[in-house]
């Protein structure tokens, strides 16, 4: 029989407790006596001691604290305290689905890791943007970005983990998986790869992921640590570097993005205090139906405001179609696009290019969301 530890760092986190242990439960209940789990709550907030209820289908172990590790320490502490062949590093507000032990051991084979698709932002995260079976590799990890999205993503060989990474203090949360990888793959390590989509990553404003100023330390402090290590070669590292760089400036180009969209939400709120609703902006210019250009934050709150409000939302349009499940259908740009009475483009840069692209495409009417903002300002209340 396998035996896994599945280790989750508990910080304020308590009320995620019953939650975790259900799912993991629910896990056990496909074992079929193939593998035993062993569940490890690893509490780094020392004036929140934790408690959790007992198990017929786990074994669930509380590692309490008397200081505050880091997200890198509490894994590292668990990863100490673990009896499993097999880890498994799963964040306190995540999901796996219950086949996922089952099926990772399956894909497993004989290599060192293995890692499965996920839900992120309640989507594919793995699309024509990104590949997985092009940027799960070591080329993509070592000289692009880190492409594994969560750790809760990789189930591991636990002799397999180095210990450059568990020895590592990072000062810095965030980054502490990509390290992993990176000192895995710098000893040889082989990663298996799982088609499945067998967890979702949950963001909350409370994730280091989205905290940019945070990030960008802590992977510089990775790049610090790495290059220390002596488990890369010197063009190697230059590749590593520019990554680096690269994704700094990256976390700074998205934090322009959530500004604009902040402004259009911002707008959007305040017209609405003032009586003026895109709905009825909408049915007064006679439009009936619509079509959302991107399947995103704006385009679903888009969606459930027409769609509530009488208007008849009949398709989004999206560059990764193929990859998205939604309640109505969602079309390619290059498609053939049923008839609708107006295509409101819901991205927030690159507008006048996908206006452009569309007109060729449809003689639908056409509009962005700022458009649709600025009109209504104009208009009589």
């Amino acid at each position: 029989m396998e035996y896994i530890s599945i280790i989750v760092p508990i910080y304020h986190g308590r009320k995620y407790i019953d939650g975790m242990t259900a799912q993991i439960e629910e896990c056990a209940l496909t074992a079929m006596d193939k593998y035993a789990l062993e569940l490890l709550f690893i509490n780094d907030d020392p004036t929140e001691p934790i408690g959790v209820r007992s198990s017929e289908q786990i074994t669930i172990k509380v590692i309490e604290t008397d200081i505050n590790r880091g997200i890198h320490g509490a894994r590292a502490r668990g990863l100490e305290h673990c009896t499993g062949d097999y880890v498994m590093f799963l964040d306190q507000d995540d999901r796996i689905w219950p086949e996922y032990f089952a099926s990772q051991l399956f894909h497993l084979g004989g290599a060192d890791a293995v890692v499965c698709k996920l839900l992120h932002e309640n989507r594919q995260f793995y699309d024509t943007r990104m590949p997985f079976e092009q940027v799960v590799s070591r080329e993509f990890i070592l000289s692009v970005r880190n492409s594994i999205i969560s750790p809760g993503q990789v189930l591991i060989r636990k002799e397999k983990i180095p210990a450059a990474w568990r020895d590592t203090k990072l000062k810095n949360n965030g980054a502490d998986d990509w390290l992993l990888w990176l000192c895995m793959l710098g000893a040889g390590a082989e990663f298996a790869l799982n088609p499945e989509i067998l967890f979702e990553h949950v963001v909350e404003g409370s994730n280091e992921s989205i905290n940019a100023a945070h990030m960008m330390a802590s992977e510089q402090e990775v790049y610090d640590v790495v290059s220390s290590a002596g488990i890369f070669s010197q063009e190697e590292l230059e590749k590593l570097r520019e990554a680096v760089l690269a994704v700094s400036e990256d976390h700074i180009r998205l934090l322009s993005k959530f500004q604009k969209m902040f402004f259009i939400y911002d707008d959007w709120m305040k017209q609405q205090e003032q009586g003026r609703y895109i709905h009825e902006h909408l049915k007064s210019a006679g439009v009936g139906s619509v079509a959302i250009y991107g399947d995103s934050y704006v385009g679903k709150r888009l969606y459930y405001c027409l769609q509530k409000n009488g208007v008849e939302v009949r398709y989004f349009i999206d560059r990764n179609a193929a990859y998205l499940e939604e309640e109505i259908p969602v079309y390619l740009p290059q498609a053939d696009l049923p008839p609708v009475d107006l295509i409101l483009i819901s991205l927030v840069e690159a507008q006048e290019a996908i206006r452009g692209e569309l007109a060729a495409l449809t003689t639908a009417q056409i509009s962005s969301i700022t458009e649709l903002l600025a009109a209504m300002k104009n208009e009589e209340k």
